[in-house]
């Protein structure tokens, strides 16, 4: 009888220490909805557009540079806009300068 309350014990105290809440979970496109991602750094706007949406960054300026440090460019616009509906198959457009640049 005291081996089935040692054995029961350490079975619920191996439940209580692996038991712990999930993680926020990322957004999908089941929300459906496009998010406002203008003013935000590209680092914030990405973490915003739902795994798996297409993403493309302009550079804003017209010399198509390349995105390397994400939180230093801001979006300028972006397609579709904040609201809009959003499935799997739509391709989000932002329009991106540094953040030391205005917006054309």
């Amino acid at each position: 009888m005291r081996r089935t309350r040692f054995v029961a014990a350490t079975a619920l105290a191996m439940l209580a220490i692996t038991a712990v809440p999930a993680a926020a979970a990322p957004p999908s496109h089941l929300d459906g909805v496009m998010p406002a991602l203008v003013g935000k750094t590209v680092f914030d706007a990405d973490k915003e557009v739902p795994l798996g949406t297409r993403l493309l960054l302009v550079d804003g300026t017209g010399q198509h540079r390349k995105v390397i440090w994400p939180a230093n460019w801001r979006v300028c616009t972006q397609n579709p806009a904040g609201g809009a509906p959003l499935t799997p198959s739509t391709a989000v457009t932002l329009v991106v300068v540094k953040l030391e640049e205005k917006c054309p």
